[in-house]
């Protein structure tokens, strides 16, 4: 890679010259300066630059929200804030079990930098890519300023779309303890119950010295489609081409069987007695549909009953610091975190898969739950019935004519697939856990502002199954000893049984991140310009990004004939006995070393107009790459009441130490058909293709096909390159209106990006190479991972209004918008392909995913509405106060709807927000709200990438929300 990218560098240079003369010789144009000096604002170091100034006063736009108006909108947790911003598109609460993250521009959040005071955290450790906000202290909370846009030349990699930084305080006196509760006015799952607490001791004014501990727990829980049932109305849901057909028989704890491996849904004996509801529902399978109908009367798990439309989840955070102010000016720093956040996410009723010796169980004529045999009612048959055959089973003469009589078994072994209802739905505890103590100073030293700080983060995720989760080898065993009954509820020695052979709270996957830095600052001012001094900031930091990978826990790895453990040499587990999850891992250490040096200039030309410089250069020691990368801003007042602003910069990611140097492949399944032997119109659609001459069906048709997410070496990766503008204004029209508007535009080349399996779906001779089939000429496996893949280009526009009317005699009010305007969003999934956009759209299309928006996070495809706002009224009289909000995004046009359906509009989707907050009681204050006042429920979709019919990502299934918080200072 190129030392600096120099005609880069020299074009950006150029053009921000020509534009900082433009707005010379129109502010001379003008000669207007203020008329009288403003009083001084406290130097602070801000988001986006090294050296201190007023808040107001830097040249690139930065976004301050104050921890008590986070309150005041109502928010129970930080995912509120990343959903509402406008300038971030990140996805719900039901994406994955990383959690919430700020995805500024919509770029990803593995494009936006997360920082805690100032400095990094460490990543998350199975990506390494980004930090859930979940693991920030919210009772410590100060601030949270927002920087959008590039901020390479400051911070380094992974700003491109932005940096959004959380301060916490900095000395707290006293004891403060809050209560939140939070219940949708519905019945069922939702409810969030937080408890916080923060202590403090000492005067840093007084005493020189001050030191807090703040705890905050928080636990909420899951929430199931049977708990919504009216949004999940069959006749809606036919609209969205969801239940147009009977459902198949699937897998259920009511088994259906039958009498070879291959085929074991012909027959169910619990069909006509109701299927035990809620767990399973009777069908007559799909094929009653077609013309002539054929029925294959069966029982299906009923996905109101296992489905979770929320997950549950638990944080856990403590933060303390301890801060000293010296004599001459110097402060020193300690600050700990200690972060808890576990996502329980519900996976279903989970049955034998690939990884288990067999797909299916049997049960043989000795049991006492065998069909015919007393408890198990026999099965009523309409035909031949040979003993040897398969003959239809009898519903009633109109739909299965024919001579009826009872199934003659003849002894033979069973076949089925089948899970626990008793169990309920299993679930997985994905924990993530982040610790940090970062030793920091500051003072003056000859002249020279100095902040130096050392920074030790560690983050593990431990990924372990719940509830729900059994063990193959036992159930098998409980269906030889007649213990377990495929086909009913379980006795009491079956419940018993089945909570024996479950696995809880088992561990089957361990990462670790780690974060080591140690940096040091030194800024002065170097000589006088017309319109202050002119300053110079250096900047210096040593950085160590690292890994740990585990092997495969062993427990439940079976073993082959040589008393061996069936792990291929890859070190992926190739037999497990844990039913739904398959223990992963190799061991391994990764290291990345990185060497940083960043300069920033403040050249105040006159008083009414400032131009900032940075530059900062990386190392990257693995990579054997530097990367430098300038920004150039200017700030101008033309008048009073009137900001100018604008800037230039290059960005740039490198790949994570885990996509470069993943020890194992990442191994996923997909139900599909293969794109080649099983052809159809809808590739992306399982069961929709006609297998091609000499194979069957059940070979490569809606089969269970294996692919990579991730590959062992990826050293052909480079990073991604980015360039940026923004020019806008800020102007104060008239007293307390504040009006703001932003245009900007970022380009990324070598966007890395995941090929996905819908890409090779949808083109499987253009990607033939990663279709790897077996000597049969069956897939084997798809390689779907990481590569470099096309450009992306976005601009848009950020425009905010605040007015503060004048006060009346019944109180105040303040009215504030804040929104986002997309212009453009285009993207090539591949190296030199077509431009595709992606404004105001939804698509199951796998370029969307791959190259797109949501490039290299597993997840929903990621969707950018055209337009995006908060806006609030705030009312305060006395001892009362209220906030009014309201998030909105406009509308999408569906480019790939489902079969069967019709509708191609997702209608807009406003949510209004009101809390009321009251202090007059002595040390307390006491808020009530209403989340989603006007109960509007998720848009309407008929895409398939939201299995459920609503757009899930852009607001919960809660419905209306009623909160409680009552906070008590001692």
């Amino acid at each position: 890679m190129k030392q600096a990218g120099r005609p880069q560098l020299q074009r950006a240079v150029l053009a921000s010259a020509v534009s900082l003369a433009v707005l010379q010789m129109a502010g001379q144009a003008h000669a207007q300066t203020a008329a009288a000096a403003e009083p001084q604002m406290q130097a602070v170091v801000v988001t986006g630059s090294l050296i201190r100034r007023a808040a107001d006063e830097g040249a690139t736009p930065l976004t301050t929200i104050k921890a008590t108006e986070l309150q005041a909108r109502g928010h129970t947790e930080l995912k509120d804030l990343v959903l509402e911003q406008p300038q971030s598109l990140s996805l719900g609460t039901n994406s994955g079990a990383a959690g919430p993250m700020t995805n500024l521009r919509g770029l990803g959040p593995m494009r936006t930098l997360t920082l805690l005071n100032g400095r990094r955290m460490a990543n998350e450790p199975l990506q390494d890519q980004y930090v859930s906000v979940n693991v920030i202290p919210r009772m410590a909370l100060d601030r949270v300023e927002t920087l959008n846009g590039g901020a390479a030349s400051i911070y380094g990699a992974d700003a491109i779309g932005g940096v959004q930084n959380f301060w916490t305080k900095r000395g707290y006196k006293g004891a403060s303890i809050k209560a939140e509760y939070a219940t949708p006015e519905m019945s069922g799952g939702g409810d969030t119950k937080s408890l916080g607490a923060i202590f403090g001791y000492g005067d840093l004014n007084k005493d020189g010295f001050n030191a807090y501990v703040a705890v905050d727990h928080q636990k909420k829980s899951a929430l199931f489609q049977i708990d919504r049932p009216e949004q999940h109305d069959p006749a809606v849901l036919r609209t969205l081409g969801l239940g147009l057909t009977p459902d198949a028989r699937n897998a259920s704890p009511i088994a259906n069987f039958g009498f070879t491996r291959a085929a074991n849904s012909n027959y169910n004996p619990t069909y006509a007695s109701g299927c035990a509801a809620p767990y399973a529902l009777p069908t007559l399978g799909n094929g009653s549909a077609n013309t002539p109908a054929v029925y294959a009367p069966g029982c299906f798990r009923n996905p109101l009953y296992w489905n979770a439309v929320t997950d549950g989840s638990e944080i856990t955070t403590v933060a303390g610091r301890a801060s000293w102010n010296l004599s001459g000016g110097h402060k020193i720093d300690l600050d700990v975190l200690h972060a808890n956040f576990t996502v329980q996410k519900f996976r279903g009723m989970q049955v034998p898969g690939t990884t288990q010796p067999f797909t299916t169980y049997t049960l043989s004529s000795a049991s006492r739950f065998y069909p015919g045999k007393g408890i198990t009612p026999a099965v009523q048959v309409a035909g031949s019935n040979t003993g040897s055959n398969t003959p239809a089973m009898f519903i009633d003469a109109a739909k299965t004519p024919g001579a009826v009589s009872t199934l003659n078994m003849n002894n033979r072994p069973i076949y089925f697939q089948w899970g626990p209802a008793e169990l309920g739905p299993a679930y997985r505890n994905d924990e993530q856990t982040n610790d940090r103590i970062v030793l920091s100073a500051e003072g003056d030293v000859l002249g020279w502002d100095y902040r130096v700080g050392v920074n030790h983060g560690v983050s593990k995720r431990d990924t372990r199954v719940g509830g729900g989760y059994i063990l193959y080898s036992k159930a098998q065993e409980g269906f030889d000893k007649g213990i377990l009954n495929p086909f009913g509820l379980q006795d009491e020695a079956g419940a018993e049984y089945l909570r024996s052979i479950e696995a809880r709270d088992y561990t089957y996957r361990l990462n670790k991140a780690y974060n080591q830095s140690v940096d040091a600052t030194f800024s002065r001012a170097l000589m006088a310009l017309p319109g202050g001094d002119l300053t110079l900031a250096v900047s210096g930091e040593l950085r160590r990004d690292s890994a740990r990978t585990f092997n495969a826990p062993l427990d439940y790895v079976m073993k082959k004939a040589d008393g061996s453990y069936n792990i291929d040499a890859a070190g992926n587990v190739v037999q497990s006995d844990l039913v739904g999850e398959t223990p992963q891992g190799v061991a391994k250490k990764l290291r990345r070393d990185i060497s940083s040096l960043v300069m920033e200039v403040d050249a105040p030309i006159k008083s009414s107009f400032l131009l900032n410089g940075a530059v900062r250069a990386d190392h990257y020691k693995d990579l054997k790459q530097t990367t430098v990368n300038p920004k150039l801003a200017a700030r101008w007042e033309p008048l009073k009441d009137l900001v100018l602003r604008s800037s230039l910069s290059t960005g740039f990611r490198a790949p994570s130490i885990m996509d470069i140097q993943n020890p194992t492949p990442e191994v996923r399944t997909q139900v599909m058909d293969d794109p080649v032997l099983c052809p159809s119109a809808q590739p992306t659609v399982a069961g929709t293709g006609v297998p091609k001459a000499g194979y069957t069906a059940d070979q490569v048709c809606n089969v269970t096909m294996a692919y990579w997410t991730k590959t062992p070496d990826n050293d052909f990766l480079e990073p991604e390159k980015s360039r940026g503008f923004s020019y806008g204004f800020a102007y104060e029209p008239i007293k307390n209106l504040a009006v703001t508007v932003d245009y900007w535009g970022l380009k990324l080349k070598n966007v890395l990006g995941a090929l996905t399996i819908a890409e090779i779906q949808q083109n499987p001779s253009k990607y033939a190479e990663y279709i790897i089939r077996d000597s049969a000429g069956l897939i084997d496996h798809i390689v779907a991972s990481q590569a470099n893949r096309g450009q992306t280009r976005i601009r848009g526009a950020d425009v905010s209004v605040g007015y503060r009317f004048p006060t009346t005699s019944i109180g105040t009010f303040d009215a504030k918008v804040d929104g986002t305007w997309y212009h453009k969003y285009e993207f090539q999934s591949e190296k030199d392909g077509p431009w595709l956009k992606n404004v105001g759209i939804i698509t199951n299309d796998g370029r969307y995913g791959g190259a797109g928006p949501n490039a290299g996070l597993a997840g929903m495809p990621q969707m950018n509405p055209r337009w995006k706002h908060t806006a609030s009224v705030t009312y305060n009289t006395g001892d009362w106060g209220a906030t009014l909000s309201q998030r909105y995004q406009t509308g999408l046009t569906d480019l790939t709807p489902r079969a069967g359906s019709t509708l191609t509009k997702v209608d807009a989707y406003s949510q209004y927000n009101l809390n009321v907050r009251y202090k007059g009681l002595k040390n307390t204050t006491i808020s009530l709200g209403v989340n989603n006042l006007t109960e509007e429920w998720p848009p309407l979709t008929s895409n398939s990438i939201y299995s459920g019919g609503y757009v899930t990502s852009m607001a919960d299934m809660m419905g209306r929300v009623y909160r409680l918080s009552v906070e008590y200072k001692f």
